[in-house]
């Protein structure tokens, strides 16, 4: 086992009335909280000055590239999970690396390395807090071991170091990354919802991309455009929880992908076409 011992006296500490606390806080690393944190900072971080244009596109193309690293990695190492009797929420799936410690990790260390305010040194402070904190929960939950953690802070920080590398010119090498990153988990992980989910959102947001290099930015109203996000998440929803067919997983997914990435260049898009 790799800690049982750290692990069973980590969750001892843990009172029940604070359990609700820390599963609301392990959510700051959640699948969906990476979504919907990209979305908005791809959205609103131009407009308030806190990101250029370009660098919230890299954060996208860093957001979605968790989910085929997480799927491709966890099935192939297939390491398990403390036992169930040391848990203190439900947890299913491989549990090394953890997955929201590399989710928290590219979240928040992309953010640091992005945003434009604040300083450099208050945004890294913020995302090492960030980062550890989302870290502690997940081992006083007990549904990790300390080198899972650790493992995935390793991982996030070199999905960073890889996706702003490959974007630091052009964006399309970032985002055939990710789209090979969630194609990639299929075979590791076999055709389940997760790794077909992965495939999808990284392919579709590849092709949204052509709409974020092609056209200058120029979104929708903030109801259109929450509309539109409201629309993605429903359909990013669907790919993972319906009971769809193959096909259907990776379409909804795709098509949840490339609208997060191209909805704030439609209006612009739009007007070319109405002009033609």
């Amino acid at each position: 086992m790799r800690g049982v011992g750290l692990t069973r006296a980590l969750t001892e500490l843990v009172p029940d009335v604070l359990v609700p606390l820390l599963a609301a806080l392990t959510q700051l690393g959640d699948a969906w909280f990476v979504v919907a944190a990209v979305a908005t900072v791809h959205w609103l971080g131009p407009r308030y000055d806190l990101v250029s244009d370009r660098d919230a596109a890299r954060y996208v193309a860093l957001g979605f590239a968790v989910f085929g690293t997480v799927v491709g990695a966890k099935a192939l190492l297939a390491a398990g999970r403390p036992p169930e009797s040391l848990t203190l929420v439900a947890a299913d799936g491989y549990g090394f690396p953890s997955g929201h410690a590399v989710s928290a990790t590219a979240l928040y260390g992309g953010a640091a390395a992005l945003l434009r305010r604040p300083r450099p040194r208050y945004r890294w402070g913020v995302a090492a807090a960030a980062v550890a904190l989302v870290c502690a929960t997940r081992l006083l939950l007990g549904v990790h071991y300390l080198v899972d953690v650790i493992a995935g802070v390793l991982v996030g920080s070199a999905l960073v170091a890889v996706v702003l590398a490959l974007t630091r010119s052009r964006l399309g090498p970032g985002y055939a990354f990710t789209a090979a990153l969630g194609v990639l988990a299929v075979p590791l992980a076999g055709p389940t919802v997760e790794a077909l989910a992965a495939a999808g959102l990284g392919v579709g947001a590849l092709l949204g991309s052509i709409g974020v290099v092609r056209h200058p930015r120029g979104a929708l109203g903030t109801g259109p455009t929450l509309l539109g996000y409201a629309v993605c998440g429903g359909l990013g929803l669907a790919a993972l929880v319906a009971p769809l067919p193959w096909y259907g997983v990776v379409l909804t997914s795709g098509i949840a992908g490339a609208g997060v990435v191209a909805l704030p260049v439609t209006r612009a898009i739009r007007r070319r076409v109405g002009s033609r």
